[in-house]
């Protein structure tokens, strides 16, 4: 198996779900898509970050008028499905189904022109970049998929090449994609852009807590709680939640 990798950065206002990761710039989306036929595509996707970016995001989705698929100046035509799998605080879980596809150039659909079927999709949005990794059982036309999607994107958006390689790593990313709660993260950023986590350590609990306008109490247990899901996640517990 091979896998292509790239990102499409997008400018505000060229995109409704990417408008909304632009806004809020702690939400983090994680999608595995699968790509059925010409007509049709699942999705099933994972979003943390703030309530009102998941409430915004969740509202798109489920707006049958907006096209959040297309790269082109041309919105996909489809009948949509949408359901919420999971909500919690600070995740939202979202299955997506499209069928009947018309006159759509996303990216499943150009990938499907060009490439064997079987493909399968990752993906990572995060601020103004929606990364993109596709597995697919041989590489012969993905010159043709990279000059077609590289001619026809619309105004807005930019291309940009990752890799061409032997698939590696699905089981460690794709199927163990990391969320946790914004607070916990944005404390784990500012601990290892510190040094906190270096050897001598080059910052304090009270300075970082300073930094943060938080007391010193409540930056530890949310480090302890950042450091927990890591742990947990790194030697495979709750393994069988494959798109976390």
């Amino acid at each position: 198996m091979r896998e292509f990798t790239f990102v499409i950065e997008y400018d505000a206002g060229t995109d409704p779900v990417m408008d909304v990761c632009i806004e809020h710039p702690s939400v983090l989306a994680h999608s595995l898509d699968g790509f059925v036929t010409g007509d049709r595509f699942w999705r099933i996707e994972r979003i943390s970050g703030p309530e009102p970016a998941l409430e915004a995001i969740e509202t798109v989705r489920f707006d049958g008028t907006k096209c959040g698929e297309s790269v082109t100046e041309h919105d996909c035509e489809a009948a949509r499905y949408h359901d919420v799998l999971e909500r919690d605080e600070g995740e939202l879980v979202l299955y997506t189904y499209l069928e009947d596809i018309t006159r759509c150039e996303s990216i499943h659909t150009l990938a499907g022109k060009h490439l064997p079927s079987g493909l399968v999709f990752e993906t990572r949005r995060e601020g103004s970049r929606h990364h993109w990794r596709v597995l697919m059982r041989s590489d012969a036309n993905v010159g043709v998929l990279y000059d077609e999607i590289g001619a026809r994107l619309r105004d807005g958006l930019t291309f940009r090449m990752g890799h061409l390689r032997d698939a590696d790593g699905w089981r460690r990313d794709a199927f163990a994609t990391l969320s946790m709660p914004d607070e916990q993260r944005t404390a784990l950023e500012a601990a290892v852009a510190g040094g906190y986590y270096e050897t001598p350590r080059e910052t304090t609990l009270d300075a970082i807590a300073d930094d943060l306008s938080i007391p010193r109490s409540t930056l530890s247990y949310r480090l302890r709680r950042a450091e927990t899901t890591l742990a947990r996640r790194f030697v495979g517990e709750d393994g069988d939640r494959w798109l976390r």
